[in-house]
């Protein structure tokens, strides 16, 4: 896809990130690609509440580009993004969900010691409009492999 510029610096100002746990944004180095933004939210525990709300609303901001995918721990179900959403079947910000839009939305991908469908899924694959998503899967065959979430594996093509 091209070169790529990398930032996980936290802190306000272009690109800014999540307050608690750092989110890495890749930018097309061309303006062609995709930005990519790995995401890791701050859990919803007691002292956070307020970086939480700020972390949600910073990823909502940077899904109204015109072309992102998102993905990684937003320690949030998709009930927990609601007033997040911009646009008409979005999330977040202009970004859908793969989970939904695939049947595997509620499939948890936290935590592993539970079986998936009691576990909550907090792990997702978002992404604007010009993405069409093609596949998604919890993988639970790594539940004993040492993290306490499922990895998740979507696949997306472009809408064009």
């Amino acid at each position: 896809m091209g070169d790529y510029t990398v930032s996980d610096e936290a802190g306000s100002g272009p690109p800014g990130n999540t307050n608690v746990l750092p989110t890495v944004v890749a930018t097309p180095a061309d303006d062609v690609g995709p930005t990519i933004i790995a995401v890791h939210a701050v859990a919803p525990i007691r002292f956070e509440m307020s970086n939480r709300r700020s972390d949600l609303d910073w990823l909502a901001e940077q899904c109204v580009e015109p072309n992102v995918i998102m993905a990684g721990d937003f320690n949030a179900t998709v009930d927990h993004l609601s007033g997040h959403e911009t646009s008409a079947g979005a999330v977040l910000g202009d970004c859908r969900d793969a989970g939904p839009a695939t049947g595997a939305g509620a499939v948890g991908t936290w935590p592993t010691f539970a079986p998936a469908l009691l576990g909550l899924p907090i792990d997702h694959v978002l992404a604007t409009a010009n993405w069409q998503v093609q596949g998604l899967r919890v993988i639970e065959a790594e539940d004993g492999a040492g993290s306490d979430h499922r990895p998740i594996v979507a696949t997306l093509a472009p809408t064009s």
